[in-house]
């Protein structure tokens, strides 16, 4: 009996054990990525007016300010929901010290009263080396006031009464002699614009260039041109940059003359199969090297800008139109005639 009081006081007595740690390979595999905390993006917004009325349209303003050599953008089909999106206005990126600034305006509706907010969000990042992140936008709340939120118990005001009209009535008289004059009107001004169209004489038509033919021009002046040798880098890719986009604009009607490369994005990506062989992703990666070097101040080699000159030629040259051959049966007559 002495024996055991003693184990279990020797066992009460001893000190704890630490549990043994799991291998290594076990907790890894139970760990979670996770987020950057901090990143190279800095991330503002500001939504008026707060407080608003309900169907009130909302601009919601997102400024990111982000490092030379960096481009934002705002991911296509984000979701706003359970609030409408109107519309995304993009601004162009802007030099601020030694960074950049690119300005972002949402406007959106909401239908609801009370309390609300804008869902968190994310905006995508690509780095000088290509690679693609994101930076989350937190949640920005407002609130919704009804539009009789200041009457407890709003009612239906009554009826005016009845007034009496003591001259006389012209409104319906008036109104058929305006409708006659105007008639009476458009009758003498088409005969005088028929006497007018008769003697006018048709301009010859003049024909017109076709696309390919003005980007090809344009392209061997540039190429000619001293830019490069006079080290105006940022001039050469604005140039050539605008030769591409009159191109599509020209050749598949696809606006992008004074667009942002975001929203020439969207529309190729709606019309991809208009401009094969080539594709939306080959073009727009074309274009995110062009804005570097124009906005980022991207200092690429000479042969680097003149492989970006014949992506463009060699682009145009795939997509001209191609002269249709003859029947196959006109070719006994041509022989015939010969």
């Amino acid at each position: 009996m002495s024996a055991l009081v003693l184990a279990l006081f020797v066992a009460a007595t001893a000190p704890a054990q630490p549990a043994p740690e799991p291998p290594a390979h076990a907790a890894g595999a139970l760990a979670e990525p996770t987020a950057e905390a901090d990143g190279p993006i800095a991330v503002t917004t500001r939504l008026v007016p707060d407080p608003s009325n309900v169907g009130d349209i909302l601009e919601l303003e997102l400024v990111a300010a982000f490092p030379r050599g960096h481009s934002v953008n705002l991911p296509v089909g984000v979701s706003f929901a359970p609030l409408h999106l109107v519309d995304v206005t993009e601004g162009e990126p802007e030099v601020t010290g030694d960074g950049l600034r690119k300005t972002f305006r949402i406007r959106l509706q909401h239908f609801e009263t009370g309390p609300a907010e804008v869902p968190a969000f994310a905006i995508t990042w690509v780095d000088p080396s290509g690679a693609v992140h994101t930076s989350p936008v937190p949640a920005t709340a407002f609130t919704v006031d009804a539009l009789l939120a200041n009457e407890a118990d709003p009612e239906r005001k009554p009826e005016d009464p009845p007034i009496s009209i003591e001259y006389p009535n012209t409104l319906a008289e008036t109104v058929i002699w305006s409708v006659l004059a105007t008639i009476a009107g458009l009758l003498v001004l088409a005969l005088v614009l028929r006497r007018v169209l008769r003697r006018r004489r048709p301009a010859p038509e003049v024909p017109a260039i076709p696309p390919h033919v003005l980007a090809l021009e344009a392209l061997g002046e540039l190429e000619r041109s001293e830019l490069l040798d006079q080290g105006r880098v940022q001039d050469y890719y604005l140039q050539l940059t605008e030769i591409a986009k009159a191109y599509l604009e020209r050749r598949f009607g696809i606006a992008a003359l004074d667009r942002t490369t975001d929203e020439i994005r969207r529309d190729l990506l709606r019309e991809g199969a208009a401009i094969e062989p080539l594709t939306p992703a080959i073009v727009v990666e074309f274009l995110h090297r062009c804005d570097l070097v124009k906005f980022a101040r991207m200092q690429p080699e000479r042969a680097e800008s003149q492989e970006a000159l014949e992506f463009v030629r060699d682009a145009v040259e795939r997509t001209r139109p191609r002269a249709e051959a003859p029947p196959a049966n006109d070719a006994p007559a041509q022989e015939a005639a010969s």
